[in-house]
Order: structure tokens, then C-alpha cells, then sequence
């Protein structure tokens, strides 16, 4: 437990013009020690509280990153871990990285730490609240794939011959279902047969979602009748017999050159061949460019659903943001696509 790690060393309160310096950490070489043990601790408690979040494994290779810069990156001068070593990685991290969601990724990781680190020492100041990260745009930097590149993306698929019979049936099902409800690779993965339950006779039917960060199927998306029909036919052609409990999207036999069976068929679909399939579809079939990646195709189903005056508040729903604002994006994409003032000017 947190209470029974050892304190780390701080500096001494000492007058200096009258008033009292901040209460920092001394950068020792025992403190640099002692950080990695708190950051270890952290990552730890983010683990038990969400087991099944990633946030704690990104949290602890960043604040590694930054505890390795603070061990042989960082001017001698800086012997405090104080608002002017934040800056000085601040400095470091706009050289290193030229994404700023990147940086930011970096800087916030450190960020959370220390919020958590600092109560644990009375007295201690937060430098982290003196440094700020950098503005980003709220646009998206993927984009969404057009509809007739989407319809080529289906297709390409549908016609691969490279893949057999089941493997098409299966990658068009599953690029349908992804565009359709907006399914995340990692929710793709997760999902088993006995998720997809009918909901109204032969018309919808609902798939729970096992979703990122969470410890279970506990959301769930409407499947249509076109998207189940793909389903139902990759199924139809899958070897049997089936169970509730298997993949809904599972591998197919990889056999070697001597006809050895290297890995079996029926395993669930990494999200690593989930993307490798769908990246394969776009350069087939022609639209693999800057800002289309396999993500891309969660940003279309909330763009098509707009461009067709869907509700803001149901594409919340569906697709399962925790917060508004993060629709609100989407909502104000598709309202500078429809309404750019670039189109009235028509002197020139």
C-alpha cells in the first residue's frame, strides 16, 4: 500500500527575501530511486481500480520516460523537481514529438502522478499546476472515409482472392458491422455469438459490447437487418458446431509450407489482424490516403448518421461517448462540411 512507501526526500524550508520557497522533491539519486517505486505503486492502484483499462500500462511507460529523462536528460542545474525542471521537459518533449495529442499524452501522464504523489508528502508542491500543456484543434485528425470509398472498401473485401470463401464472408461482415454501429477494433475482438440478440422480430437485433475499459459486455448497439443477414451468412459458411461462448469473428487455420497446422481456426481476431485486414481492404481497393486509417471507420458512422439529421443525442448513445462534447465534435465537423462560408465566395 501506498502508506507504507518510504517519504522522499524534499527541500528544506529556508527564508529568502522573507517569504518561504515551495516544498519541492530533491532530485537525488535515492529520489530518482524512490520515483520509480511510487510510479510502480500508481500504475498499481489505476490497475485494481479499472482492470480492464489501459490507461494504467500507458500512465507507467510514459512516467518511466519522463523519471529516464529526469536520470540523464535533464540539466545538473536542475536539482529540484520544481516548475522549472516541468518546463524543462515541457521544452524537451516539443522537440522530441511533433504531434501535439502526442505531447500532451506525455505531459498529462506526468501530470497524473504527481496529483497523486504529491498528497502522499504534507507540504509538497504540485509543479505540474504550474505548466501548461499545448492547444490542440478539436477537429479530428483521422478523417471519416467518404461513402463511395466506403461502399469500395465493402467491395474490395467481398472480391479479395487471395482469401478464401469464409475469410471474405468474414471481413465484409465485420467492415459492415464496424461502419454501421461504429464498433472500436478492440470491441470487434471481444465480441462472442451470444452477444448478438434479437430485439425486434426479423428486423434489428442488439450486440453487447465489451468495451474499452470496461469489465464486461455491458453496452450494446442496434444491428439492422442488412448488417445481420452479413453475419448470418459468414456464420452459415464458418465450421460448426457453435457455441454461445465462441468469437463471433474468429481465425481461420494458418498452416505452414510442410502442411502443419501452426495456428488453430476458431480463436477470437487480435485487434492487430483486425487492422491488418481492414488496412489491406483500403489500399485494395484504392483509398488508403493521408488521414484514412482503420479508426476512420468509427468517425464515418457518426458523420453519415449527421449528414442524415440524426439526433446528436441518440449518436451519443450509439456510440457510447461518455461525455457530450466528444459528439460535439463530430456535430460541428459535419456542420463546417454543410455550411462553409467558402462556398459563397464566388467573385474570384
Amino acid at each position: 500500500m501506498a502508506k507504507a512507501l518510504v517519504p522522499l526526500a524534499t527541500t528544506g524550508l529556508r527564508r529568502a527575501g522573507g517569504e518561504l520557497p515551495p516544498v519541492c522533491l530533491q532530485l537525488a539519486s535515492s529520489t530518482l530511486i524512490g520515483l520509480r517505486v511510487y510510479l510502480d505503486e500508481f500504475a498499481r492502484q489505476l490497475t485494481q481500480h479499472k482492470p480492464e483499462s489501459t490507461t494504467a500500462r500507458t500512465y507507467l511507460k510514459r512516467g518511466r520516460y519522463f523519471i529516464q529523462w529526469l536520470e540523464q536528460g535533464r540539466d545538473p542545474q536542475l536539482r529540484r523537481l520544481d516548475r522549472a525542471c516541468l518546463e524543462a521537459y515541457r521544452a524537451y518533449l516539443d522537440q522530441r514529438f511533433a504531434n501535439l495529442r502526442t505531447k500532451n499524452g506525455y505531459l498529462t501522464a506526468v501530470r497524473q502522478f504527481l496529483n497523486w504523489l504529491v498528497p502522499l508528502h504534507p507540504g509538497l508542491v504540485n509543479p505540474a499546476d504550474l505548466v501548461q500543456g499545448w492547444t490542440c484543434s478539436r477537429q479530428h485528425t483521422r478523417r471519416h472515409l467518404p461513402v463511395e470509398d466506403a461502399k469500395a472498401l465493402l467491395v474490395a473485401l467481398e472480391t479479395d482472392p487471395r482469401k478464401t470463401g469464409e475469410q471474405r464472408a468474414r471481413n465484409v461482415a465485420m467492415a459492415y458491422l464496424m461502419l454501421k454501429t461504429g464498433l472500436r477494433t478492440i470491441e470487434v475482438s471481444r465480441a462472442r455469438l451470444e452477444h448478438l440478440q434479437e430485439l425486434v422480430p426479423g428486423e434489428k437485433w442488439r450486440l453487447w459490447v465489451h468495451g474499452k475499459g470496461r469489465a464486461s459486455a455491458d453496452e450494446s448497439v442496434q444491428v439492422l437487418k442488412e448488417v445481420y443477414d452479413r453475419i448470418q451468412g459468414y456464420l452459415g459458411v464458418r465450421p460448426g458446431p457453435l457455441k454461445g461462448s465462441d468469437p463471433l469473428f474468429a481465425s481461420t487455420a494458418c498452416y505452414d509450407r510442410g502442411g502443419n497446422v501452426v495456428s488453430e481456426a476458431g480463436k477470437r481476431l487480435s485487434t492487430r489482424a483486425i487492422h491488418r485486414i481492414i488496412t489491406e481492404g483500403l489500399l485494395l481497393a484504392g483509398v488508403k490516403k493521408p488521414g484514412i486509417v482503420v479508426h476512420s471507420l468509427r468517425h464515418s458512422t457518426p458523420t453519415f448518421a449527421l449528414l442524415n439529421d440524426a439526433n446528436p443525442t441518440r449518436v451519443q448513445k450509439m456510440m457510447r461517448h461518455q461525455h457530450y462534447a466528444t459528439t460535439e465534435i463530430y456535430v460541428e465537423e459535419v456542420q463546417r462540411l454543410l455550411e462553409g462560408a467558402e462556398d459563397a465566395v464566388t467573385q474570384i
